[in-house]
Order: structure tokens, then sequence, then C-alpha cells
């Protein structure tokens, strides 16, 4: 059977080994263990050409085998600690998002250029290695790269990110479809930003937990450090209601 790497990377980053597919991987984390707790589950596929001092890769062929039944081997953990520094841009594959009964899509790498980016205010999620909710005048690309910067007094190796939605109402209000906890404080960080608060980036969150949180995404997902980003674009609206039917209505109603 053949080995997939797959890193765990929202609300706690591992590296796992399993021979089940993508789909069927997402439905066992969401709906096959008892040690999952029920809600969302993201996760990248991962190069098997990876190769790193860091991981104990070497003979996991001998230690991720079927069981004697002949069933596949549904997860061998590699590593539950310190992950995705370990892990370099180019070994990040297809980022799979799961819902809380198993439903999966798959998000492949798009190009993303500084021109497509406006530069209002941002709202983002960190999900890995930390998870804090921020708002930040900085792009994804300069936010990625001032987020890992060794001269930053507080900094990751890498960081993976989703940008979200923060639109407001005619009052200038965030919208009440919006389901983030205390959003008045949201709106006092962005005003902050916008009228140009000394520094670049304000938590608003250090444990951010809301429902419906696929329904948040504005234009997708980050993985970046100091060598560049990783963007995997979110599927507009009307993709998600005619080609990803099933996974949206999951996702519409999901867990955080």
């Amino acid at each position: 059977m053949d080995i997939h790497f797959y890193m765990l990377c929202y609300r706690y980053e591992a590296l796992v080994a399993s021979h089940l597919d993508p789909d069927a991987f997402g439905r066992y984390m969401a709906t096959g263990t008892l040690k999952h707790t029920r809600g969302n589950a993201l996760f990248f596929e991962i190069d098997r050409e990876l190769r790193s001092p860091y991981f104990r890769l070497d003979g996991i062929a001998e230690r991720c085998v079927p069981h004697e039944d002949g069933s596949p081997k549904r997860s061998k953990y590699i590593s539950i600690y310190r992950v995705m520094e370990h892990i370099s841009l180019e070994h990040y594959k297809t980022l799979y998002l799961g819902t809380a009964d198993g439903r999966v899509m798959g998000i492949e790498p798009s190009p993303l250029s500084e021109d497509q980016v406006d530069h209002h205010v941002h709202l983002y999620h960190e999900l890995c290695p930390v998870s804090p909710l921020v708002v930040s005048a900085l792009s994804p690309t300069r936010f990625a790269s001032f987020m890992t910067s060794p001269g930053n007094p507080v900094h990751v190796p890498r960081l993976f990110f989703a940008d979200l939605l923060a639109d407001r109402d005619e009052s200038g209000y965030l919208a009440g479809y919006l389901p983030y906890q205390d959003p008045a404080h949201i709106l006092d960080c962005i005003g902050e930003i916008e009228r140009g608060a000394e520094k670049p980036t304000k938590t608003a969150s250090r444990n951010p937990v809301h429902h419906g949180f696929f329904r948040t995404i504005r234009r997708g997902f980050f993985v970046g450090d100091q060598t560049g980003v990783k963007f995997y674009r979110f599927p507009d609206r009307r993709v998600l209601e005619v080609d990803h039917a099933k996974w949206w209505r999951s996702a519409s109603e999901s867990l955080a």
C-alpha cells in the first residue's frame, strides 16, 4: 500500500503517515476516532520526498504497515511538536479542508501577485503553529514576512493563516452574518489600524472560536516564511454551490 504524509495544521500540528487517500483520511480524522474532538480538520499532503534530520523518517515503511487483517494503517504519528517549522515550503502540496461530518475538499496552490491584493485592513486568523485572530495593515505576503522575521521580537519560523471576511453593513458595523465573538472589539481593532496605529498588526483575540469557520474565508489560506508564500485560493460562492455542494452545505453548518 502507498504511504502518504499528512500534516495536521488546525489547533495543533502533527506529521502523520497513512495508507488512506486524502478523502478517506479526512473522514477518519472527523468521524473515525474517539480521540478526535468534533470539528473541522485542516491538513496538507506533504511531499513524500521530504527529508529532515528532525523527523524520524528512516524505516517508515516498516513502521506504517497494514493491520493483520490486511486493512490499511490509518495513522502513524511521526511527530507532534514543532512540525511546521521543519517542513520547507516546497514540500507543501494540496491543502485539504475537512468538515465535522467528514466531507473533504482539496485546494491546490495558486499564483499570488501583490498587484492583485487590495491595500485595505485585513483580518487574519493564524492557524499554525499559533492561533490568534489579528487585524493587520500588511498584505498576506508582507504579513508572513513580518511574522516570521527574526528581527521581530515575537515571531515564528513559518506561519499558516487564513484571510477572513470583514464585511460591514450600512451602519459601518461588522455584517450580522459573520459569526465572530465580540464583533465590536474586532471593529475597534480595525479602526485603530485604519487610523495608523504604531504597529502594523493588532491582536483581536488570542483564542478565537466561532461556528461556520469556512463561511468566514475571504481569499483563502497562506503558508509563508522568509523565503516566500504559498497561496491556496478559496473557491468563490458559485463554484462552492455548484461543484462542491455537499461539502459547502456541511461546511456552512460545521462547528469551529
